[in-house]
This record gives structure tokens, sequence and C-alpha cells, in this order.
């Protein structure tokens, strides 16, 4: 059966969507140096790009107040087979192209989530309505996938959002704040509240999406929050 699955529904290369790949493969040999990680120097905040060797931090995060305790990014926003990719899986629901880069991302960085000592990733959340239109949520898909190599669980219900917003990418700094102002909460679970959890997101632009999720997770209760994207805006 898994063979004739391969032969009817061969997997397609993220990056430049031919088909097929070799067998066994999540990316095509021409395209395997196309999709990168994120190297060094990277913010010891958000964890993305900088610009200078001898900066420590990015510039938003060298001058905004982070609440969480670190992050990691995947890849960069900036690069052009990254932007289509993400684009692909979250207007074309072709989700299966988050394989390859969750797989590299979670194996580059198995060591460093260990150390942290998760309790479980937490998906950012959509609104109910936006999750009815796309069919999924791509932060759920993400944290799925680096869960599964991770052995960490995925709490999907945990954090919700409770009330629709304007897309963040329209707006500028000053209404991004307050266009999340109590836009997340923590449902009431028997099990109590995670001592230490990382929030999963697609895509880190300015950190307020990040920041609002993390303020809400503390405020109920939970200790540490680490921030985990797959990819970043420089």
């Amino acid at each position: 059966m898994r063979f004739l699955d391969e032969l009817l529904f061969p997997g397609r290369c993220p990056v430049c969507l031919d088909i097929p790949v070799p067998k066994g493969a999540l990316i095509c040999n021409a395209c395997r140096d196309k999709l990168r990680l994120i190297e060094d120097p990277r913010c010891l905040k958000c964890g993305r790009a900088v610009r200078k060797d001898t900066a420590e931090y990015c510039p938003d995060c060298a001058r905004l107040k982070r609440s969480f305790v670190t992050g990691i990014a995947g890849f960069n926003y900036g690069s052009v087979p990254v932007r289509k990719l993400i684009s692909r899986v979250k207007y074309h629901n072709e989700r299966q192209l988050l394989d390859y880069p969750c797989a590299l991302m979670a194996g580059h960085y198995a060591q460093t989530v260990e150390a942290w000592g998760l309790s479980c990733l937490i998906p950012v959340p959509l609104h109910a309505s936006r999750r009815r239109a796309r069919g999924f949520n791509q932060a759920e898909e993400i944290a799925r996938r680096l869960g599964a190599v991770w052995d960490i669980p995925v709490e999907k219900k945990l954090l919700v959002r409770q009330k629709k917003t304007l897309p963040q990418k329209e707006l500028d700094e000053a209404a991004r704040l307050k266009n999340l102002t109590d836009a997340f909460a923590l449902k009431p679970d028997p099990r109590g509240v995670p001592l230490c959890a990382a929030v999963v997101d697609d895509i880190y632009t300015t950190g307020t999406t990040m920041e609002a999720c993390t303020r809400a997770l503390m405020q109920a209760g939970v200790e540490r929050v680490y921030s985990i994207v797959l990819a970043a805006v420089l």
C-alpha cells in the first residue's frame, strides 16, 4: 500500500515543487542547499539573524521587553524559497511541505530544546472563524512535527484566541499591540497549567504575537515560556 501511495502521489519538493523527489527523500537534491537554517550571528533572545557579529540582540529585542526566556527561529523569512513554502502551506493547504523544514529544524535544535525542560508545545491559536475558513492551523502543523521528533506533547487546546483580530502584517507597531490586547487566554484544564512551555508559530515579525501569548500563559501561572518559530523576518 505504501509503494502504491508513493507511485500515485509522489512527494513534492518543498522548494521547487517538482515531482517526484527521490524515494524516501523530503527535498530534491538540486534544492537541498536552498533551504538553510539561520546561522550565527543570531539574536540571543528571539533567535533571528542579526546583521553585525558584535550585536547580541536584534534591534527589536534590544529596545523592547520580552517576557519569554529565549527562542529559536528556523529559517530566514527573507529567503524566497522560505516565503514560497510558507505561502503554499497557508493558502494552498499543502501541509506536507512542512515535513522537511521541520525535520531539519528539529534535528538541529534537539539538544537546545532538551535543555529547556519543556512540559509541552503550545501552537499560537487561530480564531475559530479563520480556522474554519483555512481548514487547519499552520502553527499546530509545525508543533506536531517538531513535537514528534522531540517527544514533547502538543497542547493545541490550552491556549485560545478569544477575539478576532486584524492581520498583524497590515498594522504598525502600536496598532499591533492594541490589536492583540486580551486576544489570548488559557482555557481551564483540570490537569493545571504546565510549568514550562514553548509557544510555536510559523512567522516571527516583530514579536508582538509571541509576547501576547507569553503574557497570557504567565498570567495563568506558567513559570517559563520559550519561543519557537519556523521562520523569522530579519
